[in-house]
């Protein structure tokens, strides 16, 4: 059987929600610059090696003021697969925006623990397997989402996220509200981006330009 997440408000499900679990406010989290791992806090505007700059490598999504998301390139790296490219870039996302960002006043819907794992990348698409130990608030689960779907899908090579949970589909919503039956696509969440004719990704690069020799 599927499971539904989505906002309450609207009708729809919230993901392993639990009496005392789920936060009561809809602040974006933001998180101290001390606790962000050591890459992040580097002051450059590095891409991945081998990659041009721009919308050339991966990109990682954060939420402004206005509830909008906003790309920065990923910390440098170098990942041999396109696996390896797609964990980094979800522990990226999972650690939080660097102390540049965060000094510009751009945060994160995600949970401060991680929440989501990689399964496996097959025919372009990312599948992600849900964590049932963590929460999100109703109000956050479009924008943790859409920060997901945005930053893998800026890897060439993920067209699509898929979400499963407990070995199953898992509907999630996109930035309509409305719960999306299938993968998830950047233009499921164009209308969320602070610049929505920013284009998703430079489709001439090649995974393994990402780490080249």
């Amino acid at each position: 059987m599927r499971t539904s997440w989505a906002a309450g408000a609207a009708g729809l499900l919230l993901l392993a929600v639990t009496s005392c679990g789920v936060p009561d406010d809809d602040e974006v989290r933001t998180v101290d610059p001390s606790e962000v791992p050591y890459h992040l806090l580097e002051d450059v505007d590095e891409v991945p090696s081998g990659a041009a700059r721009g919308l050339a490598g991966p990109r990682l999504y954060w939420v402004d003021a206005e509830d909008r998301l906003v790309g920065r390139p990923a910390a440098s790296f170098c990942a041999k697969t396109l696996r390896g490219v797609a964990k980094d870039i979800l522990d990226q996302l999972g650690d939080g925006p660097s102390a540049r960002d965060l000094g510009s006043g751009l945060g994160t819907a995600l949970p401060p623990e991680r929440w989501l794992k990689l399964v496996a990348i097959t025919h372009r698409t990312a599948h992600l397997r849900v964590s049932l130990d963590d929460t999100l608030a109703t109000n956050r689960v479009v924008l943790a989402t859409a920060q997901t779907v945005l930053s893998l899908t800026s890897i060439p090579g993920v067209d699509q996220v898929e979400m499963e949970y407990d070995a199953g589909p898992l509907q999630v919503p996109r930035s309509s509200g409305e719960l999306a039956d299938g993968p998830l696509r950047h233009d499921d969440y164009r209308s969320l981006l602070a610049d929505p004719a920013e284009q998703p990704k430079d489709e001439s690069l090649e995974p393994s330009d990402l780490c080249p020799g």
